[in-house]
């Protein structure tokens, strides 16, 4: 019986310093059927061509700078594998992660995506004793039919999944994202699909903290949840109930991350006119 190919998309962008370092986290895989696509995004200097061709599994694409959306829905159709995972150029692999996970949806043809907490490192790879995930106590609420107890609340920690690859016949990255593009593609991808989530760091995810990373810019992050809100419509959901609920709690988290940031300049509206209508506050946090 031949092992499934697992296809790892690396997008890279005028970040020189890590990608080595992260591509060898994918070859050091327990699991050795992988391909690694790196993804330049448009970079001011060619530094990725030559270091992907240190590596017989790596496979250099380019496109024009489009944003890290653009470029794993780039990734993905220049991938060959049944499965896909993303790995951003200054993260890490855990040796067993593929392993781990591939054998989760081999054994489950219910699951179509298995995420995982991550440990955070610093600039220098050191670990900081900090684990990003769910609690042991909420660790149960990651797993299944996850949708209405993610939505607006919690979301896959990158890099952390491994999806079928027939998932993005029906969900894609939103490119005109420019942050927030994993909340809301997770989030679409919650309400079609049953995950698995296992509480062992699997990966490795950096902060740098630097001031200029997209994560740490709350501002920008602002309207995401109304991209969300629209982009779900567009999936095709009609129940009005179905649309009220969505409207209701991607607007309170709306209200909660722009209060969080304009703490001078807050939004104040009462429980019962956001529960009588929430689609009016969805387009004020547009």
């Amino acid at each position: 019986m031949s092992l499934p190919l697992v296809s790892v998309i690396i997008p890279t962008y005028n970040r020189e310093e890590y990608l080595s370092k992260a591509i060898e986290s994918v070859v050091s895989q327990t699991f050795k059927n992988i391909e690694i696509i790196v993804v330049d995004d448009g970079s001011e200097v060619n530094y990725a061509q030559e270091i992907c061709s240190r590596y017989s599994t790596c496979r250099y694409v380019y496109k024009d700078n489009g944003g890290v959306s653009a470029a794993r829905n780039f990734g993905i159709k220049h991938s060959r594998g049944r499965y896909i995972a993303f790995l951003d150029d200054d993260d890490l692999f855990l040796p067993n992660k593929i392993a781990k996970q591939l054998n989760v949806l081999l054994n489950d043809r219910t699951l179509y995506c298995v995420h995982s907490s991550a440990i955070v490192i610093d600039n220098k790879g050191n670990d900081m004793g900090i684990v990003i995930g769910a609690s042991k106590e909420k660790a149960n609420k990651r797993s299944g039919y996850v949708f209405w107890n993610a939505l607006g609340t919690w979301c896959v920690k990158s890099p952390t999944p491994l999806l079928r690859k027939e998932v993005f016949e029906k969900v894609k990255f939103d490119e005109k994202l420019v942050v927030g593009e994993d909340l809301d593609f997770y989030q679409r991808l919650f309400y079609f699909y049953k995950v698995f989530y296992i509480q062992e760091p699997l990966a490795c995810y950096r902060d740098s903290n630097a001031m200029d990373r997209l994560s740490q810019n709350k501002e920008k992050y602002l309207g995401v949840e109304y991209r969300t809100f629209i982009n779900l419509l567009e999936m095709g959901i009609k129940n009005p109930f179905t649309i009220y609920k969505i409207a209701l709690k991607l607007a309170q988290s709306g209200i909660r991350n722009y209060n969080d940031y304009h703490r001078n300049n807050i939004i104040k509206v009462s429980k019962v006119k956001l529960f009588l209508n929430p689609f009016y506050y969805i387009r004020l946090l547009k």
